[in-house]
């Protein structure tokens, strides 16, 4: 069965998301069959469906030193953009932070480019994604809190595995540096991705609305944050970014 309605943003705010996008927004389906795109399924530490996991001990000294994955970015001032801010997927639940062009102290649009956020080997390159058509992306939206659609959600990613169960996943991209693959070894500050709006439904509905970052840093099976309340969480990346 094709959905003819998808009720939730990838990313956007619920109440009024930057950049024009907004959440409940309607994908009519194209009508025509359309070849299925498999995601890559999840792995490195995702949960993707289960409970967020309070993570307000720092894993010893691995959650410090990051810098931020778009060059003189800053963390947004509104916690919409940050996580645990409330969604209509992924269990309700935001599990990153937004890097928009507005808000980040920096100009974001589509191809800035996306640095490692700290040494590490990457796991995830997606450079075959092919972007879903509005079709599939209805079918996928059907059941909001599958492994499946979250991934689908994110669109083409880059994850970077930084040893002790920490994880960064860079999503939403328009493409992949070259020559990043698995098992590329890769330092801060070095090139890895370009800024995208892949895995969004304005990229079907409303093209070049939603370009934007959605970085998550992952802890184990959650994500940095997890449970906590907004100014815990601000706290926590502050501290992992050195502000």
């Amino acid at each position: 069965m094709i959905a003819t309605a998808l009720l939730a943003t990838a990313c956007g705010d619920d109440s009024d998301p930057p950049q024009g996008g907004s959440d409940g927004v309607i994908i009519t389906p194209l009508g025509t069959p359309a070849e299925t795109v498999a995601p890559t399924e999840p792995s490195g530490g995702a949960t993707n469906g289960a409970a967020p996991v309070p993570t307000s001990e720092p894993v010893d000294t691995t959650l410090s030193g990051f810098i931020f994955p778009i060059e003189g970015g800053c963390l947004p001032s509104g916690d919409q953009l940050m996580p645990n801010a409330p969604r209509d997927y992924r269990n309700g639940t935001h599990e990153g932070v937004d890097f928009y062009n507005v808000d980040n102290c920096t100009f974001i649009d589509v191809d800035t480019p996306v640095i490692a956020a700290k040494d590490g080997v990457v796991t995830r390159a997606d450079h075959d994604y092919v972007n879903l058509t509005a079709e599939e992306y209805a079918e996928v939206a059907e059941n909001l809190t599958s492994a499946e659609s979250l991934d689908v959600f994110r669109g083409r990613q880059v994850w970077i595995d930084h040893g002790n169960g920490i994880v960064t996943r860079y999503c939403h991209l328009n493409g992949i540096a070259a020559g990043v693959t698995p098992g590329t070894t890769v330092s801060a500050g070095d090139l890895v991705a370009y800024v995208g709006e892949s895995g969004t439904p304005e990229s079907i509905n409303n093209p070049g609305s939603q370009y934007h970052l959605h970085f998550e840093l992952r802890v184990g099976d959650s994500y940095l944050g997890a449970g906590l309340p907004p100014q815990e969480v601000r706290a926590l990346y502050q501290e992992l970014f050195g502000q």
